[in-house]
């Protein structure tokens, strides 16, 4: 499911003594069935597919490890295979904010591709993850032969700036309850409802939910206090339940 380009190779900068990634073995007919089901090429034929298969490489990284810090300057876009990853900001103490988080299909590190300048967050393994990477001027290459590739780059970006004002809007107006609310919500499945009027979400620390909404563990835990009190939120076993109507009844509930 590998395949390497000659001529290319993915761009790091040295951070102290962390391992190279290992390199999966080639298997052409799975990446190129795989690649059909990218939002970014869905709309190629084969042959196509088999180009960008024959010219990107695939990458293999840990849980923890870090793809590119902030500012680093490479320009290579990365194509999440399977696992997850988070974009974050960290501050010299190590306390991070989360951007944003990926999973299979989607893909990262689209603004340098273009704009050549350093990496504007720091991407790292949240789990064991697989990644197809391409690089700048084979992307171009190819944006060149199919001009609907950087239509559906553009339209993935446009969705992320959406959200980007959104978060931006809900850092400056919203109370940390209501952020920390909407945030479960977002992170929960409305297809499985485990309880009458609640939703399964992922559990996560206190700490992890922080970075998430851009507020202190200490205000998180305080909030999970009092929503789980006034049975809004219930941590259970390996997830967590959060009300449908959880930011109706938080607005008849004392203030956090």
């Amino acid at each position: 499911m590998v395949y390497c380009f000659p001529a290319f190779q993915i761009h790091r900068k040295e951070r102290g003594a962390r391992p190279e990634p290992d390199i999966a073995p080639p298997r052409g007919a799975m990446l190129i069935n795989y690649l059909k089901e990218i939002p970014l090429f869905t709309h190629l034929k084969d042959a196509q597919l088999k180009e960008i298969a024959s010219r990107c490489k695939k990458v293999l990284f840990k849980k923890g490890e870090v793809i590119f810090h902030k500012t680093d300057m490479s320009t290579d876009l990365y194509i999440v295979d399977s696992g997850t990853l988070k974009a974050v900001l960290s501050d010299d103490d190590g306390d991070e904010i989360v951007l944003a988080r990926f999973e299979a299909g989607a893909f990262f590190g689209e603004l340098s591709l273009l704009d050549g300048q350093g990496r504007s967050a720091t991407i790292v393994a949240d789990t064991d993850s697989e990644l197809s990477v391409l690089s700048q001027p084979v992307f171009l290459d190819l944006v060149t032969k199919d001009p609907k590739i950087a239509i559906a780059l553009m339209t993935t970006m446009v969705g992320r700036l959406r959200n980007a004002d959104e978060k931006i809007e809900s850092l400056a107006f919203q109370e940390v309850a209501e952020r920390l609310i909407r945030t479960l919500l977002d992170g929960s499945s409305r297809e499985e409802k485990v309880a009458k009027g609640f939703l399964k979400g992922a559990k996560r620390t206190h700490k992890e939910l922080a970075s998430m909404i851009g507020s202190s563990r200490e205000a998180v835990s305080k909030c999970m206090k009092v929503l789980t009190t006034n049975g809004i939120v219930k941590e259970a076993e390996g997830h967590m339940l959060i009300a449908e109507n959880a930011l109706e009844r938080l607005k008849h509930r004392p203030s956090l």
